[in-house]
């Protein structure tokens, strides 16, 4: 990028959107009026040196300013907390998830356990998330009025002085082919709740009763769980690509057609495994075609039947999605 739009967009990017067109207008004019007519690429740097730290330039624009965390320290603190958030939030989520898997009862599973769980997962995540909160907090104010404001943490960009030689390893990521952390954090989640859901599918998916003390009781399985384990070096070649895929996204943050191309193959992988595994003809566990035949007053064919058509369903909606994001993917790639 050329360096003074490195430098406008390093200080935008930090104020509230409402405001970035006309701060990045009077901002380039005032570091045009601050040049000569044929400048050269030191006069810029000299110009830029002038206005300082763009982190600690944006603060001046802002509505009010920061008492807890002085501007000195602000920018690095809301850095390190965007840093740690996100993995603390993902190391909770799989010690529940292996902790699930590997303590879930064999039998007599209840929707309640299955709320329980959620809830606690859900508790925790809460309580680390503000236990970060807390002492990354006390760690800067304590930083910041006995130890000054030249703190060096690791991983983040921006936490030794700044000089404009920093402005040349900024890369504008359009919001058009934007990795938002929502996203991120979405995907993680989503790797989490079908690798529970795949090892733990004959005690979650399948035919419950009513119980008048405990509510819904679990009864047999819908789906064979040695046929779906039978698939489990894909599967788990599935979860580990796509994990790492997403820690990928997180670090780059925008679409590349590298990740564009990785993410359709993982797509085109996971729906031909989908596929292989629904059409396995003991898919369906036995016991329960016979079992709902008899509560929907019919017989286990038109049972075999409804089933096969809603598999079909699921296929095609399967297939249909994949492509939508393959292409929307390749889309987002090719903007700059």
């Amino acid at each position: 990028m050329d360096l003074i739009d490195a430098y406008i967009y390093e200080v935008t990017r930090r104020i509230a959107k409402n405001k970035r067109n006309a701060i990045e207008l009077e901002l380039k004019s005032t570091i045009e009026d601050m040049l000569p007519d044929n400048y050269s690429e030191l006069e810029v740097k000299e110009v830029l040196l002038k206005l300082g730290d763009p982190a600690k330039l944006a603060m001046n624009y802002q509505d009010r300013p920061k008492y807890l965390i002085g501007p000195e320290l602000y920018d690095t603190y809301i850095q390190t907390i965007k840093l740690i958030i996100p993995w603390a939030i993902l190391i909770t989520l799989i010690v529940h998830l292996v902790s699930g898997i590997f303590s879930f009862p064999e039998q007599g599973i209840f929707l309640s356990t299955i709320i329980k769980a959620f809830s606690t997962t859900v508790a925790s995540v809460i309580g680390v998330v503000l236990q970060v909160l807390f002492w990354v907090t006390v760690t800067f104010i304590i930083a910041e009025r006995y130890g000054g404001t030249e703190m060096q943490i690791p991983f983040i960009r921006g936490s030794k002085k700044w000089t404009p030689e920093d402005l040349k390893k900024i890369t504008a990521i359009s919001k058009d082919n934007n990795i938002p952390l929502s996203d991120i954090i979405f995907s993680f989640l989503g790797i989490a709740f079908f690798s529970f859901i795949y090892f733990n599918a004959s005690h979650l998916i399948g035919i419950y009763s009513s119980d008048d003390r405990i509510g819904l009781k679990f009864v047999m399985p819908i789906f064979n769980q040695d046929t779906l384990l039978s698939f489990k070096p894909f599967i788990l070649s599935w979860i580990v690509l796509s994990f790492s895929l997403t820690l990928y996204k997180w670090k780059i943050r925008q679409w590349t057609m590298p990740i564009a191309i990785i993410s359709a193959l993982l797509h085109c992988f996971g729906t031909i495994v989908f596929i292989a595994m629904a059409n396995q003809p003991d898919f369906i566990h036995s016991a329960a075609i016979p079992y709902m035949a008899a509560i929907m007053e019919t017989t286990s064919a038109k049972i075999m039947v409804t089933l096969d058509r809603i598999l079909l369903v699921c296929i095609a909606i399967t297939i249909l999605a994949s492509a939508f994001d393959i292409y929307s993917g390749f889309k987002k790639a090719k903007i700059k």
